[in-house]
């Protein structure tokens, strides 16, 4: 059977820190928002554009105003204002050796993550980058798996999800494909292992290892059964 891992990419793949935090703020200055704390809009990183925003305050009837002028510094330079995770390009190409089908599945619309990929020279390990709408039609995480598995042909079975919020896990158990959480992102470690993941792995490595039992059938929640150890406390049932 084909084994299919969909990453999520804020976070996970890259630390977009940097360029997020700074086209938010240039966002929120367009409509009128004062100065926001920075802990408030690192936050906002990971979840849809739209509904962080009006989180954060922005008024519903400016949203629409918010989004354009967060764009517009976004793709000036904000996108590329971003790392690598060390180690990230060593598992992707592992997993592509190891017979893999790799697919992106992120909150973000798929124009950006494209280029975005591209930019770091990550996009030939990836058959297809699945993400938001730029109307924003599609960009809760549910949607985008689900699109994703099915351009990919993709049962749910033979899946797994890779992500670091909390709409990574919850959006992956819509669709019935289990989630391994990585801790080097933008969620909190307490509320992902009371979210039910398969397992929570602090580096690079140690999420290879994981994937690795997954597809040879030993511990591991995706394709093979099980629950994988992750050298933390194990993960509470709960989505």
């Amino acid at each position: 059977m084909t084994r299919y891992c969909l990453f999520d990419l804020d976070g996970t793949l890259t630390d977009p820190e940097t360029g997020i935090v700074a086209s938010l703020r240039h966002a929120l200055s367009a409509v009128g928002i004062a100065e926001v704390e920075h802990g408030r809009l690192r936050s906002m990183i990971g979840p849809p554009l739209q509904d962080g925003l009006l989180r954060l305050g922005v008024p519903r009837d400016r949203v629409a105003d918010a989004i354009d002028a967060y764009r517009e510094r976004f793709t000036a330079g904000g996108m590329f204002e971003n790392e690598v995770i060390p180690g990230i390009p060593a598992v992707l190409e592992a997993l592509v050796d190891g017979g893999w089908t790799l697919a992106v599945a992120t909150s973000k619309p798929a124009v950006f993550a494209a280029r975005i990929l591209d930019h770091f020279g990550l996009d030939g390990y990836f058959t297809y980058v699945g993400g938001a709408t730029l109307d924003g039609s599609r960009r809760h995480k549910a949607d985008v798996v689900r699109h994703a598995l099915a351009v990919l042909a993709a049962p749910p079975e033979a899946a797994v999800m890779v992500g670091d919020r909390l709409e990574d896990v919850a959006g992956a158990a819509a669709c019935g494909v289990p989630c391994v959480a990585v801790t080097w992102g933008f969620g909190e470690a307490a509320e992902l292992e009371a979210a039910g993941v398969v397992a929570m792995v602090d580096t690079p490595a140690r999420l290879l290892d994981v994937l690795s039992q997954t597809a040879a059938g030993g511990p591991g929640g995706g394709p093979g059964g099980g629950t994988a150890g992750n050298g933390r406390a194990p993960a509470r049932p709960g989505l």
